[in-house]
């Protein structure tokens, strides 16, 4: 079936990962979608593993695959820049791909790309790769298609790390873990709750608000008020 919108395209892939899948296959579909969502001509992945040089994982077209694997074999390129510094990249226009790769960046041009855009592939503080779209149109991305692409580029990441197969006493583990942390939320709620002598429900809107403004996770947050409650 052909995924027409962005959330059907991801959708369709979280599905995938639920059951039993070809990794690569999934991962050159998302490749493909997010050149076609971003309105780009080619995109492809690089990845490192343990430490390694930069390897092409995935390419739309044999012309995406050479510049993806000159860019690792020159190591200069925007998968390059973006897995050393874990940022995205967006340069348009011969020129400026000229100017900022030396080497790379003739072949890029060469190949009819006027716009190249590269997303990081992050993972707990690290970044395992690039996802790198090339336009033979020099524009910039809507922020509608940056924030797709960035979305692509995460799933793709999730499609690596997954493991194969879990034990049933490893899901077991991760459901119990999952239901502590909401065990320590209600358990914060009702502090709080009675702390302010309001709602419960009240008080996990406070729980939620908190959360949101210190930017910190809400099992954390509960886990503070039960330990300020303790101290009383």
């Amino acid at each position: 079936m052909t995924l027409h919108t962005p959330a059907e395209s991801l959708a369709g892939a979280a599905a995938e990962l639920l059951q039993e899948h070809d990794p690569a296959d999934l991962l050159l579909r998302l490749t493909q979608d997010a050149a076609r969502f971003t309105g780009g001509d080619a995109a492809g992945l690089l990845v490192r593993s343990n430490g390694g040089p930069l390897e092409l994982l995935a390419a739309t077209s044999h012309q995406a695959s050479h510049l993806e694997l000159f860019q690792a074999q020159r190591d200069e390129g925007p998968c390059v820049d973006v897995v050393r510094k874990g940022l995205a990249v967006a340069v348009t226009g011969r020129d400026e791909i000229l100017d900022r790769w030396p080497v790379v960046g003739p072949a890029i041009a060469d190949a009819g790309y006027s716009a190249v855009h590269a997303f990081p592939m992050e993972w707990q503080g690290g970044v395992l790769g690039g996802l790198n779209i090339f336009g033979r149109e020099a524009r910039p991305l809507a922020a509608d298609q940056t924030r797709t692409a960035q979305a692509v580029a995460d799933m793709v990441t999730l499609v690596i790390v997954q493991p194969g197969h879990l034990r049933a006493d490893e899901i077991d583990r991760r459901v119990t873990r999952a239901l502590g942390g909401r065990t320590v939320i209600e358990q914060a709620k009702g502090a709080l709750a009675y702390q302010l002598g309001i709602d419960p429900a009240d008080a996990f809107d406070v729980l939620v608000e908190r959360s949101a403004r210190e930017d910190v996770p809400l099992t954390r947050i509960a886990e503070d008020v039960l330990h300020q409650a303790q101290q009383r």
